[in-house]
């Protein structure tokens, strides 16, 4: 047992020598974050006149309740920079990378983000450096390799996480959409390699989703399947619609149910060139149930989702509770653009950009981000939740 005599109280250090440690080893935000949970004062401390940081702490107060913001290439494509839109604030905000990335982003799932350089995935923590190098990716059925060269920031599509490699370091797993086929691949930590799961046919997946301990995957004709990834045994659960559209994604609930999401686009023109470019004219929203009576698992349309929103693009397919965020706006869709031009320069920001909010009830559209003219030849945006206790 520790005597009184030798019991220090390390909150109540001197001020200035709190500051000086501040001063002299925090230089990454990671190391100023758990300084900051030491105790109340280390926190006062720390974020007294904290100049170094502040501009972090402001995106972190911003997304402390996991509302999703908007992260794009900053101008020019600056390899160390990154800007984060806030939806409720009207806020952007630049972000310096850790260290210089140069390649487009997708996925983002628990705070990390997928980036290709090319046949190396590489998971990035851009707030606290982490990155983690998946082994190479070669396809086995050579879908993409022929053409990789040319469409190398989009050979794989979207990427999910199953659980947080910061929590279960040595139980992660990976699961990505790849190739003009939109074939799937798996990885699970500590294998030397990526498992190409072989389906029954070419579904064409347009968007993936881990949902109660299953991975299911969906087509733009609304197929659904459940893919057993150990085993690489796929399942059709709903039927093939009559419909097809420009995407499809799928969403877990707030309330734990699993709902796709089409959205459709057309073509229009923007100048006197004939240069056209995609808009979305419209959203559908179906949940997934079992009907008392019939064999098979369907889709049953909904005209209200209540009091949640939905994040869709490139990303994790994200659904909120908006009672939790102020400005947030209940029964609406927040999307970015998905029909990317796929090869450098990336021209996919300015003002005829298909981004903005779709309002379920109304059928109506408002923009949530405007950029300017001279946004473009800008990485695609996509939705990000920042993470910043990973390590």
């Amino acid at each position: 047992m520790v005597s009184s005599s030798s019991y220090r109280d390390w909150a109540w250090l001197p001020k200035n020598l709190l500051w000086s440690i501040v001063e002299t080893y925090l230089d990454q935000f990671s190391d100023f974050m758990r300084y900051s949970s030491v105790c109340q004062q280390w926190r006062c401390v720390a974020l007294e006149n904290n100049h170094r940081h502040k501009q972090t702490l402001n995106i972190f107060k911003a997304c402390h309740n996991k509302l999703p913001m908007l992260l794009m290439g900053a101008k020019e494509n600056h390899d160390e920079k990154r800007l984060l839109f806030s939806v409720t604030e009207g806020i952007t905000y630049e972000v310096q990378l850790p260290s210089p990335c140069h390649n487009r982003f997708f996925g983002s799932s628990f705070g990390w983000l997928f980036t290709v350089d090319k046949t190396i995935i590489t998971l990035l923590n851009p707030f606290t450096g982490r990155a983690i190098p998946l082994p190479a990716f070669k396809d086995p059925f050579g879908y993409f390799e022929d053409y990789m060269d040319e469409i190398r920031d989009y050979f794989v599509e979207k990427g999910i996480i199953l659980s947080d490699p910061c929590l279960s370091p040595n139980s992660y797993e990976v699961v990505v959409i790849y190739g003009g086929m939109c074939r799937l691949a798996f990885f699970r930590s500590g294998d030397n390699s990526w498992n190409f799961i072989n389906t029954k046919r070419d579904y064409v997946f347009s968007d993936v989703v881990y949902h109660k301990g299953q991975v299911y995957a969906v087509n733009c004709w609304s197929e659904l399947v459940k893919i057993d990834v150990a085993s690489e045994v796929d399942h059709v659960v709903t039927k093939r619609s009559r419909v097809c559209a420009q995407v499809a994604y799928l969403v877990e609930s707030q309330e734990g149910d699993l709902l796709l999401v089409q959205r459709f686009w057309k073509s229009i023109d923007v100048d006197d060139e004939n240069n056209s470019h995609s808009k979305t004219f419209k959203f559908k929203v179906f949940k997934l149930v079992y009907p008392v009576g019939e064999a098979q698992e369907k889709w049953i349309e909904i005209k209200n989702i209540g009091g949640q929103a939905l994040f869709l693009g490139d990303n994790h397919s994200l659904a909120v509770s908006t009672s939790e965020f102020s400005g947030c706006q209940s029964n609406c869709i927040y999307y970015t653009d998905q029909n990317h031009v796929i090869s450098p320069p990336y021209v996919c920001h300015g003002l005829d950009d298909d981004l903005g909010v779709f309002n379920l009830e109304d059928g109506k559209f408002q923009p949530h981000y405007i950029p300017d003219l001279s946004e473009k030849q800008m990485f695609p945006p996509i939705w990000f939740v920042p993470n910043l206790k990973g390590n």
